[in-house]
C-alpha cells in the first residue's frame, strides 16, 4: 500500500507547466527541440524517490500552433532506468493544451509492465496568462489495466484533478536556480475498481510552483494535511 501512494505522490508530483505570460508559444522553453531537464522527487524525510529526465523532440509548428514530442526517462533512487515513455504537449495562441497521460510518471507503469494499460484523458488547458485567483480547468483521466494472455480487466483507475486554483506569486528556490513564480493548488481524487471490486479511494491535495516560460519548479503533495512527497526542478537547458 506504501508503494503505492509513493507510486501515486510521484505520479501528481511531475506535472508540466504552463507559461504565466506567453504571447508567443516559442517564448515556452519547453517547447523548445532538444530542450532537456531534470525532476528530481523527495519523501517526507528528504529521501530521494526517483529521478526523472525530460527531452523535447519533434517539434512541429503551424502558423501560431506549436506541437511537441516530450521523451522520458525515470530512475530510481539508486540510479537504474527503471521505465521510459513520451507524451504530447500542444500550444495554440499561448494557451497550452496537455494530454492528461502526460500526467502519468513514467515510473509507475513499471508494476504494470507485463500487462496492457490504456490511458484515456481530457487535454487540460493553461491559459497564457495566469493571473491570483484564477481558476483553471479540471481534468479526468481513466486507466485501465488488463492481463496480456487472457485480456481480462484486472483493474480500472480514475483521477480527478480539481479545484485548481491561482493562490498568488512566490519566489521559490531550487537547485536550478530561484525563480518568481505562481502558486497553484489543486486536488487528486483517486478511484479504483480491480476484478469489478471497488476499492477504497484516495486524496490528495497538491501546491505547485510555475514560472513563465520555464514549468514547474517545485511540486508538493499533501495527503490529510501532512506533507508526503515534492518534487523539484534540477536542471534545464
Amino acid at each position: 500500500m506504501e508503494r503505492k501512494l509513493n507510486l501515486l505522490l510521484v505520479l501528481v508530483a511531475i506535472v508540466l507547466a504552463v507559461p504565466a505570460k506567453a504571447q508567443n508559444c516559442s517564448d515556452y522553453m519547453l517547447l523548445n527541440n532538444n530542450t532537456q531537464y531534470e525532476i528530481l522527487t523527495y519523501n517526507q524525510k528528504d529521501k530521494l524517490m526517483s529521478k526523472a529526465t525530460y527531452v523535447v523532440t519533434n517539434v512541429n509548428t503551424n502558423n501560431n500552433r506549436v506541437e511537441a514530442t516530450v521523451q522520458t526517462q525515470v530512475y530510481d533512487n539508486k540510479d537504474k532506468l527503471s521505465s521510459e515513455g513520451e507524451f504530447i504537449i500542444g500550444c495554440d495562441g499561448g494557451t497550452i493544451s496537455m494530454d492528461m497521460r502526460s500526467l502519468m510518471n513514467p515510473g509507475m507503469m513499471d508494476a504494470y509492465k507485463n500487462m496492457d494499460v490504456s490511458m484515456e484523458g481530457d487535454k487540460m488547458l493553461y491559459p497564457g496568462n495566469l493571473q491570483t485567483g484564477q481558476k483553471l480547468e479540471d481534468g479526468t483521466m481513466t486507466i485501465t489495466v488488463k492481463d496480456k494472455s487472457s485480456g481480462q480487466n484486472i483493474s480500472t483507475m480514475t483521477m480527478k484533478i480539481i479545484d485548481r486554483t491561482v493562490e498568488g506569486k512566490e519566489s521559490i528556490k531550487v537547485p536550478a536556480g530561484t525563480y518568481d513564480s505562481f502558486k497553484i493548488s489543486q486536488r487528486t481524487e483517486m478511484e479504483n475498481q480491480a476484478m469489478g471490486m471497488k476499492m477504497p479511494g484516495m486524496k490528495i491535495q497538491t501546491v505547485e510552483y510555475y514560472v513563465p516560460k520555464i514549468g514547474m519548479v517545485r511540486s508538493e503533495s499533501y495527503r490529510n494535511g501532512k506533507l508526503m512527497s515534492y518534487s523539484v526542478l534540477n536542471k534545464v537547458n
